[in-house]
């Protein structure tokens, strides 16, 4: 996967496909904008449609930042990190001990500043849940019995984590943000795909199990998304 450049709009990520018959714009949940077009299509005519796209893009754009949680100086991201703002003469983020740092030029654009407070972001809570994730799952996997064959991350998508046929485990990095005992019914409802790919009577049986207030967790999750 590629990308391009926009001055407005900062990386927009390029993925060609086999089955696309046409370039076609998308915006998802964090205002991530990504180009799908044909395998041999020029990137030209991918900037064109961006910037014939610009006006509604920018009013797509206002309405996710307008439901966006706002970040401030002193944030706690995740569990080990806190969000520090500093001004400088570009756009850039980076990692210092337990800091995140952002930083922006005096005369911010909105769009660009939320771009680069997403993306470190992304970056701390992958660190964060390199570093804890795979061990608690270990821990719970040893109380609950249950097996499972590896673990991967992500940050895509509306999903919390999910659980092949093969017993590989998927974990969104924003369950970082999630209290501890959210995390912890995330992992025994995917524990429980080991036994159970579905949703039926017996899989929340074997849930209720492991997690007797599982429909309160359940409830209180609802109240989260996995993005900015």
């Amino acid at each position: 996967m590629s990308s391009l450049h926009d001055p407005e709009f900062g990386e927009v990520a390029l993925r060609r496909s086999r089955l696309a018959r046409a370039v076609r714009l998308k915006l998802d949940a964090r205002g991530v904008i990504s180009l799908s077009l044909p395998m041999r299509a020029p990137v030209f005519i991918a900037r064109q449609l961006l910037d014939e796209s610009r006006d509604h893009v920018r009013q797509l754009l206002a309405g996710i930042q307008a439901k966006r949680r706002p970040y401030h100086h002193g944030d706690l991201i995740g569990k080990t990190h806190t969000l520090r703002f500093e001004p400088a003469g570009e756009y850039g983020h980076r990692l210092e001990q337990n800091a995140l740092i952002i930083s922006h030029p005096l005369a911010t654009q909105p769009q660009k500043l939320n771009q680069t407070i997403t993306d470190g972001i992304s970056k701390a809570l992958r660190m964060q849940a390199r570093s804890y994730l795979p061990r608690r799952l270990q821990q719970l996997a040893e109380i609950t019995g249950f097996t499972y064959q590896k673990v991967r991350f992500s940050s895509a998508g509306t999903r919390w984590g999910s659980c092949s046929s093969q017993g590989t485990i998927s974990l969104n990095i924003w369950l970082m943000q999630l209290p501890f005992e959210l995390i912890d019914y995330v992992l025994i409802h995917e524990l429980c795909h080991t036994r159970q790919m579905n949703h039926s009577t017996a899989f929340w049986s074997l849930v209720e199990r492991y997690c007797s207030d599982y429909r309160t967790r359940r409830r209180q999750l609802r109240g989260h998304h996995p993005h900015a």
